[in-house]
């Protein structure tokens, strides 16, 4: 059974593949993939269980030869699927074994790919969307550098619960959105460690296109690029900061070894530029996370240490963007149109705090008590899911605004007791309600992965000039 399965998982080169077989059984029978509890997967092997009251019984998990057979072959067919999806350039990025964050996240991404697929179709949507969520943060959180088996065994029930029910996010996901503007990009230096991996699978993700020829490169045909060259970076820097991949990222194998080589892009840009046109060379480059600022020192001449630092410093900033972009705030299946709008109505509903913040002079007693009730318990549940959330921040107006949603902030600015506070601003009640609704249809849409409508994106772009208009003059 295991020269069969070996035969079909082979493309993705992974050592263990054995044991994560069991594994992936063990965590969807039992929940738990440790190397005590495989041994209960063996055919009529007996389980003790502790009940409730304290007794314990006996429990046979896997009745017979078949049912393990059965098992195994579910267990192979998960791995496969899951392999097939992290390769997939417009999925996961990981375009080969070498290019996989972890290795021992494989086990329960494979099973929580299983157990999403056992969900009424219409969840399976959403689902899918949390798993990548999940996976993410846990790349980016380094979540398993450590203690793998217990990890994957509690992100298991965690993400499962999760599928279920929206309120049980795992904390995980907050983590996540709190700590990834901490990461040091400088220091990954070294191919084959989770952050280093993951931005690499990022730059696929977004469709990193060669230089030269502009296509984007086959994905047996990638070479991993040091943008400023390697030869100047050990000549001109120390600690091998040269290496970060914050100065890499995938051209074909032609582009990089043959036509650029051990050039400095001050060498080459220039000619690149005015033969195809500065705009089209810049959204290149952009595909890149090379930012328009980035551009322009690569071209300064002389190129000098201090220049590097100030390249690696700005492209950390961009592929943090991209991380909160692409990552957390979930844009990455969106279309480069679909992604602006959302960031639009972003900008508005951080605005519209603001102008709540201030109209009441920070002041949570006027706004409507059914509205503070509501989003008091939101964040009692976070507080409870995340000890390093700041609780004072959250007994502040501008603290509880975060966790308004759109409506609430609607039926607060609408409200018998504040509309005489903002009417000054917005005028009429009705055009208002009208354009939060246009404002909320355009959102939800785009955030819940439903199709938009021509009519609602117009409709959710004429709220969003609407907004913008009457939101101008707040203070920065």
């Amino acid at each position: 059974m295991w020269r069969e399965a070996k035969a079909r998982l082979d493309d993705f080169d992974v050592e263990k593949l054995n044991v994560y077989i069991l594994q992936v059984m063990s965590i969807l029978r039992q929940n738990y993939c440790s190397p005590k509890y495989l041994y209960f997967m063996l055919p009529g092997q007996q389980k003790p269980v502790r009940d409730s009251d304290g007794t314990i019984r006996k429990e046979i998990l896997v009745p017979d030869i078949a049912d393990f057979e059965a098992r195994w072959k579910a267990s192979v067919n998960s791995l496969e699927d899951a392999f097939k999806v992290l390769k997939h350039p417009q999925e996961y990025g990981v375009i080969n074994s070498a290019f996989l964050p972890y290795v021992s996240i494989l086990p329960v991404f494979a099973a929580l790919r299983a157990q999403s697929r056992n969900l009424p179709p219409t969840k399976q949507l959403d689902a899918r969307r949390k798993l990548r969520h999940w996976y993410w943060g846990s790349v980016f959180t380094n979540r398993y550098s450590g203690s793998v088996e217990s990890t994957s065994a509690r992100d298991f029930l965690d993400v499962s619960a999760w599928f279920a029910d929206d309120a049980a996010e795992p904390a995980l996901i907050a983590e996540f959105a709190q700590r990834f503007r901490n990461v040091d990009l400088r220091k990954e230096t070294k191919k084959g460690t989770s952050i280093y991996n993951g931005v690499f699978n990022l730059l696929i993700l977004q469709g990193a296109r060669d230089w030269m020829t502009g296509d984007v490169p086959r994905h047996d045909d990638l070479d991993d690029h040091h943008i400023v060259p390697d030869t100047w970076g050990k000549k001109n820097l120390e600690n091998g900061i040269h290496g970060s991949i914050l100065n890499r990222t995938p051209l074909s194998l032609d582009t990089n070894r043959n036509v650029i080589g051990a050039k400095l892009p001050n060498q080459y840009l220039p000619k690149l530029i005015s033969d195809n046109g500065e705009e089209t060379v810049r959204s290149i480059l952009e595909s890149h996370f090379i930012s328009s600022a980035a551009l322009k020192i690569l071209l300064r001449d002389p190129f000098e240490p201090n220049d590097f630092e100030e390249f690696i410093s700005e492209r950390q900033r961009t592929i943090l963007d991209a991380i909160e972009n692409l990552l957390i705030k979930e844009r990455l299946d969106l279309s480069p149109q679909l992604r602006e709008l959302d960031s639009k109505t972003e900008r508005i509903e951080l605005n519209l705090r603001k102008c709540i913040d201030l109209t009441l002079s920070s002041d949570a007693a006027e706004v409507p008590s059914h509205v503070i009730q509501k989003v008091d318990e939101r964040i009692s549940r976070a507080l409870k899911k995340n000890a390093a959330l700041d609780a004072d921040n959250y007994q502040k107006l501008a603290g509880k605004l975060e966790y308004f949603d759109l409506r609430e902030l609607a039926e607060t600015i609408t409200s018998k007791v504040c509309w005489d506070k903002f009417e000054s601003r917005f005028q009429n009640k009705d055009a208002l309600n009208t354009k939060f609704d246009q404002l909320a249809e355009l959102r939800n849409g785009i955030r819940h992965s439903r199709s938009v409508s021509e009519i609602a994106k117009k409709e959710g772009e004429a709220a969003i000039l609407w907004f913008n208009r009457v939101l101008n003059e707040l203070p920065a």
